[in-house]
């Protein structure tokens, strides 16, 4: 930003720390979104290798800050060295910040409180998931908090982003584009806290085939029949809840596409439509192939990848940031 452009911050201090200020707290909060998404990439890898309890207890991994090599155990130490330290680190400085600049504070003060207040939830539901054994609902919850956490990061990122480079933070209608925007998000939420529901109770396999459930044959005739909506009862119901949401998902944002043509959301609902498409394809590779790590990884970063496209999208769209 040039410092001769009028900020919309209160008077007080100089301009030139005020942007310098500016512009480190945007830094910051781009290195707590990245190294945030990277914890949450390391989580699925943990639960793809069965890692979740090479460290027993918590804080501590097996009585050392340190624990002795072993490949599911340095899985999981990783996993909270990055949530612990590089994310740790980096928002204690990121809040600090916020609330010592009293411009910032004005503009970001209320979020970076909230994302506090998330992270403390994280925190102690970390140690949940161990103490407790894995269990689901706490997996569950662990993952839903990381979600919301990332968002508000990520929402005052780009905020930060666009007060450095126009000069203020215009306060907008919420348009119908808007709403439908954050519809999305909200229905990303939604199927990725399923899509955890799967994984937390083990239901990944409960339907063997794609896009069928699965193939049964007929003993007297020999005739093979595919089931596409077998009983909706226990792990069948999650997985299928799972598909479904994923199908109401395609059909949405092809509408989202067909209301945004010619805008710059046409551009980025597409993006999403072709990873999203991808997403599903992966999610098929994973019952044909019995859940392989890589592609289970994989389609765990793709739906982390969707939240953070619809998000900036929705943040984009109300602030109609670059082209609208």
């Amino acid at each position: 930003m040039d410092r001769r452009q009028t900020v919309d911050f209160d008077p007080g201090g100089s301009m030139e720390r005020t942007v310098r200020n500016l512009r480190w707290f945007h830094y910051l909060s781009l290195f707590l979104w990245i190294f945030s998404i990277a914890t949450m990439f390391l989580g699925p890898l943990v639960r793809a290798e069965n890692a979740g309890l090479s460290c027993p207890d918590w804080p501590l991994c097996h009585g050392h800050v340190v624990p002795p090599y072993e490949y599911r155990v340095f899985l999981e130490f990783i996993h909270r060295v990055f949530a612990g330290f590089l994310v740790g680190t980096t928002f204690v400085l990121w809040l600090l910040l916020s609330w010592l600049d009293r411009n910032l504070r004005q503009k970001f003060g209320h979020w970076t409180l909230l994302a506090g207040l998330l992270l403390s939830m994280q925190i102690f539901l970390g140690g949940l998931t161990v103490w407790l054994k894995l269990d689901a609902y706490i997996v569950k919850s662990h993952l839903l908090t990381a979600l919301l956490f990332l968002s508000v990061v990520l929402l005052v990122w780009r905020r930060s982003q666009i007060l450095l480079k126009t000069g203020k933070l215009e306060k907008r209608p919420i348009t119908t584009a808007v709403l439908l925007q954050r519809i999305l998000v909200v229905l990303l939420f939604v199927q990725i806290y399923l899509g955890g529901r799967v994984s937390a109770n083990e239901a990944g396999l409960a339907c063997t085939d794609f896009p069928a459930c699965y193939t049964y044959q007929d003993q007297s005739s020999g005739k093979k029949d595919s089931v596409y909506f077998p009983p909706m009862t226990g792990h069948t119901e999650m997985h299928i809840s799972h598909r479904l949401g994923g199908y109401a998902l395609f059909f949405y944002i092809v509408g989202l596409i067909f209301l945004g043509r010619g805008t710059f959301r046409f551009r980025r609902n597409a993006i999403l439509l072709g990873l999203l498409c991808l997403q599903i394809l992966l999610g098929a590779l994973n019952v044909l192939y019995s859940l392989p790590v890589p592609i289970t990884v994989l389609h765990s970063a793709m739906a982390m990848t969707l939240l953070i496209v619809a998000v900036l999208t929705a943040i984009d769209t109300r602030q109609r940031y670059g082209e609208y």
